[in-house]
């Protein structure tokens, strides 16, 4: 029904075939990350507007994981919805990784009808976004029902080494069918991302809490496999 009223919305503002999407920042509330989110903001909101009218770019939150879910005081600036981080304890489990809050936040956004229902007001199209990203120009939404869209990182091309951590994750897979994407930059349809999000924490919990994984997979990009 979103995506239908979408369209038609779309087609009298004189933009038939328009599908816009809600760009969502996930970031913690540290005083570097919100400096972060600013930079982002301010290049979200230029693409925007060089897109005119009629640009797919059509709404940004950030999805900010805080202490308690508690406001850091940057939502006046920028459209935000906050989640609760992981406590000390967990993160200290997995080795301080503090990126693992990325999947947490969405998993929390995906599972709060108050949450999820602010992100719908504009699309069930989305694009996740990390804080180290900068958009230079406006982007198209090249995702489908069916199918994702997203960048392809030369990092992320899977070894041979590498193959015993696949298997574990994906029993009978090879390391040779692993797309070299990770889940940011990622323009998804909402139904899709419903799928496969709970993998995407847990995924990232285990591969971050094996230590013998971390000597075959970069721990900086673990949260991206």
């Amino acid at each position: 029904a979103t995506a239908a009223a979408t369209a038609a919305a779309a087609a009298d503002d004189g933009c038939p075939g328009r599908r816009p999407y809600h760009t969502v920042l996930t970031a913690t509330g540290s005083v570097y990350q919100q400096w972060q989110a600013r930079i982002m903001y301010h290049h979200w909101k230029k693409a925007s507007a060089a897109g005119g009218k009629c640009t797919d770019m059509a709404a940004f939150t950030r999805l900010c994981a805080t202490a308690g879910g508690r406001p850091d005081g940057l939502e006046g600036e920028i459209p935000t919805l906050f989640t609760v981080e992981l406590s000390a304890q967990v993160l200290a489990s997995h080795f301080h990784f503090g990126v693992l809050n990325r999947p947490n936040s969405v998993k929390q956004l995906m599972e709060s009808t108050t949450l999820l229902a602010e992100i719908r007001k504009t699309s069930d199209y989305v694009l996740i976004l990390e804080t180290d990203h900068v958009i230079m120009r406006p982007i198209p939404n090249l995702a489908t029902p069916e199918k994702p869209a997203a960048f392809v990182f030369g990092y992320m091309f899977p070894q041979p080494s590498q193959q015993w951590v696949v298997e574990k994750y994906w029993p009978g897979g090879s390391y040779k069918s692993v797309q070299p994407v990770g889940p940011s930059p990622l323009l998804i349809h909402l139904d899709q991302l419903r799928r496969v999000y709970q993998k995407w924490l847990d995924f990232s919990l285990g591969l971050r809490s094996n230590s013998e994984a971390e000597r075959v997979i970069q721990g900086w990009v673990q949260e991206m496999w």
